[in-house]
């Protein structure tokens, strides 16, 4: 989800455009709010990934590149889960 504010989008380097460019949405733009059903489906695209990297039918260079962004998706939901804002307090 893009919360766009010109002045932080990373899809605008050059560009003079006054609207996202969702498809040139950078990950690490400061514009993208993720909810925590965003963070679920990362984790879900995580495990999809997962287990077609151990398929033995997948080469090994595949295999790699598909772990590295299974880590990066896990990374972008721990991410969220981290510094995610509550409405309220959490109770213990």
């Amino acid at each position: 989800m893009c919360v766009y504010n010109r002045d932080h989008a990373l899809c605008h380097r050059l560009d003079v455009t006054d609207a996202p460019s969702l498809d040139r949405c950078q990950p690490s733009c400061a514009n993208i709010a993720r909810t925590d059903r965003h963070a679920d489906e990362l984790v879900q695209r995580a495990q999809t990934l997962e287990k077609q990297a151990t398929s033995e039918a997948v080469p090994g260079p595949l295999s790699d590149r598909l772990n590295r962004r299974t880590d990066h998706l896990r990374a972008l939901a721990d991410r969220h889960n981290h510094d995610r804002i509550h409405s309220r307090e959490p109770t213990a």
